[in-house]
């Protein structure tokens, strides 16, 4: 199935907060680059790059996606959902397109054919976090056919937004898709070899949980 995949990505600097006191800002900001350039790779291979859209804030990240040959979306909007709201009004409206996180650092392409083949039965396929309240990824038949509603609780907002417009709803629930690094718990998810690269060697040493400064 053909689809567009857009990825929103704030600028490293202000994102991740909530690992303020698990990581340092440098640590921080190399995390979040390493699962951006992940999750888009996985989207190029999933997509190509015709299809592959990334709405940022930040040079580095609209370079890495101009690079790729991925599309550049300029974010002028305030927040998450506008952002998304507007680099779809720029995608096909004749194909169903894929709002996708870009803190997924095991997803694959079989997460994404997963999506795909809910979408035959559904017309808002959403992907689940690991708590099963959020929404890491939400695939739509086309463009606008409910709003954005990512945020706290998420999940069963995009729910009733389209059971509330008489469509046909599907969750899918998978390790890529559910697993996004937010909280300092969630750093005992990544391997250390990953850890090691972000923190430095020593990080492998020390125990999971512990500070990486």
């Amino acid at each position: 199935m053909n689809i567009n995949i857009i990825i929103p990505i704030r600028p490293s600097e202000e994102g991740k907060s909530r690992l303020a006191g698990a990581m340092d800002p440098a640590a921080r900001a190399l995390l979040i680059e390493r699962m951006f350039r992940h999750v888009l790779i996985v989207a190029l291979d999933f997509a190509g790059p015709a299809r592959c859209h990334v709405v940022s804030r930040s040079s580095l990240f609209l370079d890495l996606a101009k690079k790729s040959g991925a599309n550049l979306v300029h974010e002028t909007g305030f927040g998450l959902n506008e952002s998304l709201t507007e680099a779809a009004s720029g995608v096909s409206p004749d194909l169903p397109v894929l709002a996708m996180h870009a803190d997924l650092p095991f997803l694959t392409t079989g997460d994404l054919a997963d999506l795909a083949r809910a979408l035959r039965n559904a017309d808002v396929v959403a992907a689940s976090d690991h708590a099963g309240l959020g929404t890491n990824a939400l695939l739509l038949r086309r463009p606008g056919l409910i709003p954005y509603a990512f945020g706290e609780n998420s999940l069963a907002r995009h729910r009733a937004l389209a059971e509330g417009n008489g469509l046909r709803f599907a969750q899918v629930t998978s390790p890529g898709l559910a697993t996004d690094i937010d909280e300092p718990a969630d750093l005992a998810r990544l391997s250390d070899e990953m850890l090691s690269s972000v923190c430095g060697p020593d990080r492998e040493r020390q125990p999971r949980r512990e500070a990486c400064h």
